[in-house]
């Protein structure tokens, strides 16, 4: 039981902090359910309660999607979460863990300090890192920090930050889910559907209170909050 409760009290943690960063869900959960399950199947699990806290997130906050960056960003993010859920149950991650870690130390390094930060990332590069944003979503479920990483370069309000990044992870998670799914076919009938229901519901709840401390954050300290959760993030898959 205090097991039980621990996780979704992470779940709703997390829901906070991955509301007003865009990203980071996946990465923080994933630890604590693998109290429970086995790392794959917890991937999994991640990726239902990601998936249904990214349709929230952009049921409140519809109105302010670029659809512009959606388009640029999340069709090629489709192809690279087709390739990475593919190359899931078999594929080994240490080294994409720490070039993932260095790019994030790199770009939070620059939004936070501007005095080494030479230039942002030309926008010419966002069909990389919207490949790759796929990719790892797939492989790792680490998806949202390099499209954040990249959404930093426009001049995006906190809700457009959150709507867009919210719906091109839709496309992502509508890709690798039923392949993990299948991938993982011999032990989905172990998963309790309504300890997925506490989860997402915890979720969902943290979620809405980060949307009320988002009113209170200015854009500077939003954009601030962000870059040091990606060199967070990026210490953790480097190291």
């Amino acid at each position: 039981m205090m097991t039980l409760l621990l996780i979704i009290l992470a779940c709703f943690l997390t829901g906070i902090l991955t509301l007003i960063s865009g990203f980071g869900l996946s990465t923080l959960l994933t630890p604590f359910l693998t109290i429970l399950y086995n790392v794959k199947t917890a991937l999994l699990v991640v990726a239902i309660v990601h998936l249904s806290n990214n349709f929230f997130k952009l049921i409140l906050f519809r109105k302010h999607i670029q659809l512009n960056i959606f388009k640029r960003f999340g069709l090629i993010s489709l192809i690279g979460a087709l390739i990475g859920a593919s190359l899931f149950s078999w594929f080994s991650t240490g080294w994409l863990q720490k070039l993932l870690g260095g790019f994030l130390l790199w770009s939070g390094l620059s939004e936070l300090f501007s005095k080494i930060k030479p230039s942002t990332i030309d926008k010419k590069w966002d069909l990389a890192g919207g490949f790759f944003s796929g990719f790892l979503g797939g492989l790792i479920g680490a998806q949202g920090a390099i499209r954040s990483a990249y959404l930093l370069n426009y001049s995006l309000t906190k809700e457009a930050f959150i709507a867009t990044g919210s719906a091109i992870s839709i496309l992502i998670d509508l890709t690798r889910v039923p392949l993990y799914i299948y991938a993982q076919k011999h032990l989905v009938s172990t998963i309790n559907p309504w300890l997925i229901l506490l989860f997402v519901g915890a979720a969902f709840i943290g979620t809405h209170t980060g949307k009320r401390l988002l009113e209170k954050l200015s854009l500077t300290l939003f954009r601030k909050y962000v870059a040091i959760t990606l060199i967070g993030l990026g210490i953790y898959f480097f190291f």
